[in-house]
């Protein structure tokens, strides 16, 4: 093998290791959180209900919520460790007692404790159960086999999350997941292209 055809060569390697790589790997990302909806409106002293939407193959096991406004600092954070797994409930009522009126709050679900945001919900307000008009309705009644958490007062970052949920007993039914087959197979493919490479 001349130099030049060596040359030619180096590029094509190079795109069959990214196709393969490409192959692969795969994305199942899909979260969404489905209430509240936009210009929703929450009221205090009433239950109001969160409900979402999320992929199977995503590897999302749990999730953080917090309660998060525009046009204030501040944090609240509502519930840790929220199961995420296909038969998990995909719903969770909150109780609102004295919360700041306004019509900037968001939703955020996150991993809190590796920093990664997993969705965010669209922008809501929330109002006092007197300022409740009649074209305001609400298009979610809570369960009562979901549990409620309750917040109350302003937004204080230095508090804990309101609620932590259990994690579940054993760790041994995770099994492996299509991360771990998607490295696995990586790594396979990895060695393969380098046996070729090494005996070409």
């Amino acid at each position: 093998m001349n130099t030049r055809s060596y040359k030619i060569f180096l590029p094509l390697r190079f795109l069959l290791l990214c196709l393969c790589i490409t192959l692969v790997s795969s994305t199942h990302s899909y979260f969404v959180i489905k209430e509240p909806q936009a210009s929703a409106q929450w009221s205090n002293g009433a239950v109001n209900v969160v409900t979402w939407e999320k992929g199977v193959q995503d590897d999302i096991t749990h999730f953080d919520m917090e309660l998060v406004r525009l046009s204030k600092d501040g944090v609240t954070y509502i519930a840790y460790n929220v199961e995420a797994y296909p038969a998990s409930p995909n719903s969770l009522n909150i109780y609102l007692e004295d919360i700041p009126t306004g019509d900037d709050y968001f939703l955020l679900f996150l991993n809190s404790t590796l920093g990664l945001m997993h969705c965010l919900s669209s922008r809501f307000a929330i109002i006092n159960t007197t300022g409740v008009t009649s074209s305001a309705s609400v298009s979610v009644t809570p369960d009562s086999s979901i549990p409620i958490v309750t917040i109350s007062g302003s937004p204080n970052p230095t508090k804990g999350f309101v609620t932590t949920f259990a994690s579940r007993a054993s760790s041994i039914m995770f099994g492996v997941t299509s991360g771990h087959k998607c490295g696995g197979a990586m790594v396979l493919a990895g060695a393969l292209v380098g046996a070729v490479l090494v005996l070409w």
